[in-house]
C-alpha cells in the first residue's frame, strides 16, 4: 500500500512523514518539559522570548509562543506570581505594558533548558549547515503555505457574517 495512509515511514509521502514527525516531536517536547521543569511549554517559550528580547509586549510574546494573547494571559499571570517575570509600564507610552524576565526567571529558564536540550540532543542527528538550511527552508515553506490557507479560510469565514 502506498499513499497518505501508508503505515511504513520509509514509504509514506513526505508531507505525511513531516506531520507524523511533528506530532511525535510535540509529544516528546511535552514529556521533556514536564520531566525537567514545573513550567508549561508555553511558559518556557515565553521566558525564552523574554530572555532574548526583554521588554516585549504581551502581544509580541504571544506571537513568539504561537498562541493568542488571551491564551497567554494565565501563563503570564502565573509567571508573575512565581516571580519569574514582571509587568512594567512603558515610560514612553503609558498604555503599553512590557513583560520583563527576572533573575529568578533566567535561572528557571537555564535549568529547564539544560534538561530539555539534553533530551533533544539524544534524538536529533547532527546536521551540516547546508543540510540545516535545506530542512529549514522546506519547513518554513510548509508554514507559509499553512498561513496562506488559514488566512484564506479566515477571510471566507468572516464574509459569511456580512454576506
Amino acid at each position: 500500500m502506498t499513499g497518505l495512509l501508508e503505515p511504513d515511514p520509509e514509504r509514506m509521502p513526505l508531507g505525511r512523514l513531516v506531520a507524523l514527525t511533528g506530532q511525535r516531536i510535540g509529544r516528546h517536547w511535552h514529556q521533556a518539559v514536564t520531566a525537567h521543569t514545573p513550567l508549561s511549554g508555553t511558559a518556557l517559550t515565553a521566558l525564552t522570548a523574554l530572555a532574548e528580547h526583554d521588554g516585549l509586549t504581551h502581544r509580541d510574546v504571544a506571537r513568539h509562543c504561537w498562541v493568542r494573547p488571551a491564551t497567554l494571559t494565565p501563563v503570564v499571570d502565573a509567571l508573575e506570581a512565581d516571580g519569574l517575570l514582571s509587568r512594567e509600564r512603558d515610560t514612553s507610552d503609558r498604555r503599553a505594558v512590557r513583560l520583563c524576565i527576572t533573575a529568578a526567571g533566567r535561572q528557571a529558564l537555564r535549568e529547564a533548558l539544560e534538561g530539555v536540550s539534553a533530551r533533544f540532543r539524544a534524538i536529533t542527528p547532527p546536521t551540516t549547515p547546508e543540510e540545516e538550511a535545506v530542512i529549514r527552508t522546506y519547513l518554513l515553506t510548509i508554514l507559509e503555505g499553512l498561513d496562506a490557507v488559514e488566512a484564506s479560510e479566515a477571510r471566507e469565514g468572516s464574509s459569511d457574517f456580512c454576506g
